[in-house]
């Protein structure tokens, strides 16, 4: 009986990935109708402890394609303990169109510092105009704004874009690969209708549709505030969707160890509970696969082997077609590479969660 559960698993995990396959090879939303106006918008930076990486992601927002007149860059120092206020505030000095704004009250007891300075830049975008956010740990590509406002309506309230990891090392590229994966999956359920995500890193948010659900001080508890203002803009009646373009792929730098990784997944599968359950199971079956391959394979060792097999297939294929959409080629040989790799951060993640500690994130505890 066992065995047999544990088969079953196999084989629904990899009816799952040919049914993504199947979706993102056929029912694939480009959203390249793209209407000639260029509407008046605000880039939102907010950075903390972020001297590092800040000089190559200001290099990238000076590069964008938009008109001076239209594209005003707010940012935000979220009381760092390095050189990110000085930086910010000698980048801002060089034009007109930039502007650092201050934070004078910290984050209280559970607040998240992050979502908090988003709340307060977003209190200087005037009515009507969209709202383009990414983070310091990020590059973006020339088109980037310009892609991001044009594909946005109103019946939208938000854009998400797609983001990779660069690095060439082989555990950046592993990080690369499951950021494939998963942001594959939220694309096809985005295509489906239904909204299960966004990223702060690469978002366009409409001022209007952002007011209407409290902004992001009405989520200021959630350690995934990129989540819970999706969550709330899907329960207010809009519909985000997911552009996927070679022109909006930012590029984000990798965890640099495995204890960093594992931090970084805490705070996502804290966001991950705030899904419905019936999403919230099916993403269970992906990890519990893992479970289930050991009393397969003792159990009926060939229809095992076969499910195993199918599945990193399914998955294989399903990254690298949902990748190409991109332009982005990946290598067979890492694709087998990361079936271990994914086996391992799966439950590695899984039980860091459950032990017993706050959730750590920029130096700060999150209970």
């Amino acid at each position: 009986m066992v065995g047999q559960a544990a088969l079953l698993i196999l084989f629904l995990v990899m009816l799952q990935y040919l049914i993504l396959w199947f979706r993102i090879t056929r029912n694939f939303k480009a959203y390249r109708n793209y209407p000639a106006f260029l509407p008046a918008i605000s880039v939102l930076l907010p950075c903390r402890n972020e001297a590092k990486n800040l000089p190559a992601c200001l290099r990238s927002l000076e590069q964008l394609r938009y008109p001076d007149h239209k594209i005003r860059f707010l940012l935000a120092d979220d009381h760092s303990e390095d050189e990110t206020g000085g930086i910010l505030a000698a980048w801002a000095s060089l034009k007109n169109n930039r502007q650092l704004i201050s934070l004078d009250k910290r984050p209280g007891d559970g607040e998240n510092g992050k979502a908090l300075a988003l709340a307060a830049m977003a209190t200087r975008v005037p009515e009507g105009e969209l709202m383009v956010l990414t983070d310091a740990d990020c590059e973006v590509p020339a088109g980037w704004a310009e892609n991001m406002a044009k594909a946005y309506r109103d019946t939208y309230g938000a854009v998400t874009g797609i983001t990779t990891i660069s690095g060439k090392g082989i555990f950046a590229r592993m990080q690369a690969l499951d950021w494939w994966l998963t942001l594959g999956k939220v694309k096809v359920v985005s295509d489906w209708g239904c909204t299960l995500t966004a990223m702060g890193n690469n978002m366009c948010v409409g001022k209007q549709a952002y007011e209407e659900v409290g902004g992001f001080y009405e989520v200021r508890k959630e350690v995934t505030e990129d989540l819970a203002l999706a969550r709330a803009l899907f329960r207010d009646g809009k519909r985000p969707i997911h552009l996927v373009d070679k022109e909006v792929l930012v590029k984000t730098l990798p965890e640099p160890s495995f204890s960093r990784l594992m931090k970084q997944r805490k705070r996502w599968m804290r966001g991950a509970f705030l899904l419905p359950w019936y999403w919230q199971l099916l993403l269970g079956l992906q990890v519990g696969f893992y479970l289930a391959l050991v009393p397969a394979l003792y159990h009926f060792p060939l229809l095992g082997a076969m499910a195993w097999t199918g599945k990193i297939l399914a998955q294989s294929l399903f990254i690298g077609t949902f990748a190409a959409k991109t332009e982005t080629k990946i290598k067979p040989e890492e694709l087998i590479g990361f079936e271990i790799y994914n086996w391992m951060v799966s439950w590695s993640t899984v039980l860091y969660y459950f032990w017993p500690g706050a959730i750590q994130w920029k130096k700060r505890r999150y209970p």
